[in-house]
């Protein structure tokens, strides 16, 4: 008899939880599950060891592909990744607005400083130099480096080195990135 008390009072009580209470209840479970997530996602979130935009870059590679080449150089996979992007274009297509996204990207991830290292078509890399977009390579390229390259250094005006000219750059050779005969490339560190 006690029994049939105890689970009748049981249905009672959840009875009336759920009627009164139900609402708080489900707003209480849905805070501890995007609790739940935002502390998983950074934690499992791994630091960006470097961003780089690749625009008018033409390759059948995709920037997620030249991102794991890069991560096989020794970078920890566990704690950092590598962005490339390498999808972008400002020159040769046919939709404007498709040029004004890439610009727009190129501009949001300067301006937040998200990007690292750009390369891009000579004409527009020198045109985005007179904002000093371009740090001068000569803080991070050694006096032998700077010999080796020094027939492919893109100075600017005031005396800045500001990029590589990446046409025979051997990786972007390869993946065939910068191929156009008709224009030259750099690449250069935000």
């Amino acid at each position: 008899m006690d029994e049939k008390k105890e689970k009748k009072s049981m249905k009672n009580n959840l009875e009336y939880f759920w009627m009164y209470y139900k609402l708080p209840f489900i707003a209480g479970m849905i805070v501890v599950i995007l609790a739940m997530y935002f502390l998983i996602t950074t934690l499992t979130t791994k630091d960006t060891a470097l961003s780089v935009m690749l625009i008018d870059c033409h390759t059948e590679m995709s920037g997620e592909e030249m991102a794991e080449e890069y991560m096989d150089t020794g970078i920890d996979k566990k704690k950092y990744q590598v962005q490339i992007q390498n999808n972008l274009m400002f020159q040769g297509t046919d939709s404007g607005s498709y040029s004004m996204t890439s610009l727009s990207k190129f501009m949001a991830d300067i301006g937040s400083e998200l990007l690292d290292v750009c390369g891009m078509l000579k004409d527009d890399f020198i045109k985005y130099d007179g904002s000093q977009t371009w740090t001068d390579l000569r803080k991070y390229l050694t006096d032998k480096q700077m010999e080796e390259l020094k027939d492919r250094l893109l100075t600017a005006d005031d005396g800045r080195v500001i990029g590589i000219l990446a046409d025979d750059l051997p990786v972007l050779q390869a993946e065939e990135c910068y191929t156009n005969k008709e224009t030259e490339a750099a690449i250069g560190i935000i």
